[in-house]
């Protein structure tokens, strides 16, 4: 054949095109997709501008240019896709995108008895009669603003899955639950639907997995109008805090205003500044010891501090004169204190500024007085932090304090004070070693390995009797703490003569009252443990304290008959071994007489 002419072709050439460089979601598109779960997906791109994201339920466009999208309904046994284009002007992204899709399809939401349970408790403590849990579940942009003058605030240990996976092989603590409802790509998004149902202001979380917060928890309650942070444990377990606060009530806050104290420190600096592990607290994420100390402080001012907590010197004595108590304090305890200093949005008896504390304390059934060590110097150094403006701020101490209502940690911040003979908070001083927490010892004592697999029962007797009675009301609850005295002499080691130290909060501290009427029943309901451990606590007004909160209403609580049905916590309905508590406050002023 005679040979062609020569033909021109034009190529278009693109200089650095748009282009995205990851894509994160929770689990990586493998997570299980639920109804009324919101799914995020986060981009960082290069050469653009930004990247629009187009989500599909089936062949059906679901959403445009959103990085979040919350199934539907009518989305069940669809799959979820999104088509992500990156952008810049002049270039609209065209050869650039890139297409994911959801490996599970869209199924309902698990059956959860205790978000049903409360469902009524949500409408009448201030959301519009008729308002579904579905629609709360999603977010109702009404339900704040109906709710007008008052806070709701949220405490959760949600169950680290590090904790959930490990014994996955093991079956110490959960071998009544089955696998499929332990995984966390189940779990959590069951854990998140709830948090979400509850539209809270504040929400205190703990035993959150770094990676469960970077990859799921921070992102959705974003995309929800929430802003907050996370801390990690000082150890080097990847589990720790996060605290979280709605946006529509409080104002955008700066970093500097977001802390974490490592508790083994704050009993020990004593007059002088803290000197943390700077690398240690660098790989983790946390801020500069720097950031600790009120910049306006003065040696005089921190020595005037010093002398109003007097207990202080009696903690430090008792760990100068207690190796093992000094050991497990400052060398082995890892927990940590989130506090945040949030700016009220306006309305009627609100004051300028707020702090929040979440924690979740040291956790052995042998280790009260440690327990009572962390909350004085929670409070302390909470009482520092609220003293950074014009007047103190009123505070809010929320978290798992590993401490049942008679212990000196709850007695501390109820009733302000531990006395070594009128609680027994003290009683394994001198028995109790950090040795004490491995499982055989676990084991041989009957804190752990009790569950029955052929008769599937919990061995209930776990459950302390001394305060099956004392959960009426605080004037039973106060009867039986002084039914209780302990002859320190008697249960202190022969060879010891360290004599613990009475612990008493100061008059500059405010008085607490719990966000909880009557004490729950429990709180965490596992195999080989039945117990209240979760608190809200919310400071008072009075006459040196001009701000403050009255509790007005608490979520009402699950009963033991419907957590038996599935034996303990976790199960297939109930994703976290611990019960959530919701509280509503109203904001008060001490001349508001409402106490």
């Amino acid at each position: 054949s005679p040979p062609r002419e020569s033909e021109n072709v034009l190529f278009d050439i693109i200089s650095n095109p748009p282009t995205i460089l990851s894509i994160d979601t929770f689990e990586n598109f493998t997570t299980r997709v639920f109804t009324n779960v919101p799914l995020v997906v986060e981009t960082k791109v290069i050469y653009a501008s930004h990247a629009v994201v187009t989500w599909f339920a089936g062949n059906e466009i679901a959403r445009h240019d959103s990085n979040s999208y919350t199934p539907r309904d009518d989305d069940v046994n669809n799959q979820i896709s999104v088509l992500i284009t990156p952008m810049r002007p002049g270039h609209d992204g065209h050869g650039c995108s890139e297409t994911y899709t959801f490996y599970n399809s869209v199924e309902p939401l698990p059956r959860m008895p205790i978000m049903e349970l409360r469902e009524k408790w949500i409408r009448n403590g201030g959301i519009r009669s008729g308002v579904s849990i579905r629609n709360v579940v999603t977010g109702s942009e009404e339900n704040k603003a109906i709710r007008g003058n008052r806070l709701r605030v949220v405490t959760y240990n949600i169950l680290a899955d590090l904790y959930a996976a490990r014994d996955i092989g093991q079956h110490l603590m959960y071998a009544h639950c089955g696998v499929d409802f332990l995984i966390r790509q189940r779990r959590m998004p069951m854990i998140l639907a709830e948090i979400i149902s509850y539209d809270a202001d504040l929400i205190c979380l703990q035993e959150v997995d770094a990676s469960i917060h970077d990859g799921l928890i921070r992102p959705v309650l974003e995309s929800k109008g929430y802003q907050g942070f996370y801390s990690n444990k000082v150890s080097s377990q990847p589990e720790g805090c996060s605290m979280f606060w709605s946006t529509k009530s409080f104002e955008p806050t700066s970093e500097t205003d977001m802390r974490s104290f490592p508790l083994r420190s704050l009993l020990t600096r004593g007059i002088q500044k803290f000197q943390c592990e700077g690398d240690e607290f660098e790989r983790l994420g946390r801020i500069s010891s720097s950031q600790y100390f009120d910049a306006k402080s003065t040696l005089q001012d921190m020595l005037i501090e010093f002398e109003r907590w007097e207990s202080m010197d009696g903690i430090r004595q008792l760990m100068e004169e207690h190796d093992e108590v000094r050991k497990v304090y400052e060398e082995e305890v890892g927990q940590i204190v989130q506090m945040v200093r949030l700016t009220p949005k306006q309305g009627t008896g609100k004051p300028d500024k707020i702090v929040v504390a979440n924690t979740h304390l040291f956790y052995h059934p042998m280790a009260d007085h440690i327990r009572v060590m962390q909350a004085y110097a929670i409070c302390h150094q909470l009482d520092r932090m609220r003293r950074e403006g014009n007047y103190p701020d009123p505070v809010l101490i929320c978290g798992d304090f590993n401490s049942g209502p008679l212990s000196g940690a709850v007695r501390l911040l109820l009733h302000r004070s531990v006395d070594p003979r009128e609680n027994d908070c003290w009683r394994y001083l001198n028995e109790y070693k950090w040795e004490c927490g491995d499982n055989e010892y676990m084991l041989d004592h009957g804190f752990i390995g009790n569950y029955d697999p052929i008769d599937q029962t919990v061995d209930t007797s776990c459950m302390d009797e001394r305060f099956l009675d004392a959960h009426e009301d605080e004037e039973s609850l106060e009867e039986s703490y002084y039914s209780n005295e302990v002859d320190v002499d008697a249960s202190t080691d022969e060879s010891s003569n360290v004599v613990p130290p009475a612990i008493v909060l100061p008059p500059c501290f405010p008085d607490l009252v719990s966000g909880c009427e009557q004490v729950p029943k429990f709180t965490n309901y596992a195999v080989d443990f039945i117990e209240t451990l979760d608190y809200i606590f919310a400071s008072k007004p009075s006459d040196r304290e001009p701000y403050g909160f009255l509790p007005i209403g608490e979520a009402p609580m699950p009963s033991d008959n419907l957590v038996k049905e599935y034996v303990a916590m976790p199960n297939e309905c109930m994703p976290s071994d611990h019960v959530a508590i919701v509280c509503d406050f109203e904001w008060t002023k001490h001349n508001d007489r409402k106490y």
